[in-house]
């Protein structure tokens, strides 16, 4: 009869075993991860960055950790493409990763361009025109550089607009430019148009020499 019981148990034991083994769970459901916010956001250049968050749980619904990485490193200063990767796992090695798209550009980006471009002076007699290019700045918001300020050749100035783009004030800068080449200053607050076309007074000082002029540029289309 102990020969029995023994047996019985020992039967019980590994049926226990093997019920146990069969129900242990190994899922091999990805883990959900939600991206709050847009999965692509446009950045102000210089802006601050505020991540809007995500979140990631396994099969069973428990919360997991996420790691973020950015290809390439995020700069809020410098304009570009950041693409960051937000990447989960669980215990039994299933993995998943989303992404987000963050486009840093700046504001007047809208005025990169070609212009025709007239120069005619207030004091002092000349009439020039030109192709003019502008180029946002890929480093400063709301500022640009022109390529031939005044048609002159190498007078490279930036200028800034302000935050309504209605105005542009282009900052006391010299450049040694010119046929023959001399140092000329250039300074000025110009207006923009509703058409994209901005008008620039400006004053130029050459030596003991200033003149003032005004430079207007309506973008090609």
């Amino acid at each position: 009869m102990k020969k029995i019981t023994l047996i019985l148990v020992s039967f019980l034991m590994i049926a226990s075993v093997s019920t146990f083994t069969s129900c242990k769970k190994n899922p091999t459901t990805l883990p959900t991860i939600n991206l709050m916010g847009s999965s692509s956001i446009y950045l102000s250049l210089n802006a601050g960055f505020n991540e809007p968050g995500v979140t990631a749980t396994n099969s069973d619904g428990a919360y997991l950790n996420v790691k973020i990485t950015s290809i390439p490193t995020f700069n809020k200063d410098l304009v570009g493409t950041y693409v960051f990767t937000y990447s989960a796992f669980d215990i039994y090695g299933n993995t998943n990763s989303v992404t987000r798209t963050v486009i840093v550009q700046n504001d007047a980006i809208r005025f990169e361009g070609t212009y025709s471009a007239t120069d005619d002076g207030i004091i002092g007699s000349w009439h020039n025109t030109w192709t003019e290019t502008i180029v946002a700045s890929t480093t400063i918001n709301n500022r640009v550089n022109f390529s031939s300020f005044g048609n002159y050749e190498h007078c490279q100035p930036f200028a800034d607009f302000n935050t309504d783009h209605s105005k542009v004030n282009l900052f006391e800068q010299t450049f040694n430019c010119g046929t023959p080449t001399a140092d000329h200053t250039f300074s000025g607050i110009g207006t923009v148009s509703s058409d994209k076309t901005i008008t620039v007074p400006y004053t130029k000082v050459t030596g003991t020499t200033t003149n003032t002029g005004i430079a207007v540029f309506t973008k090609q289309i």
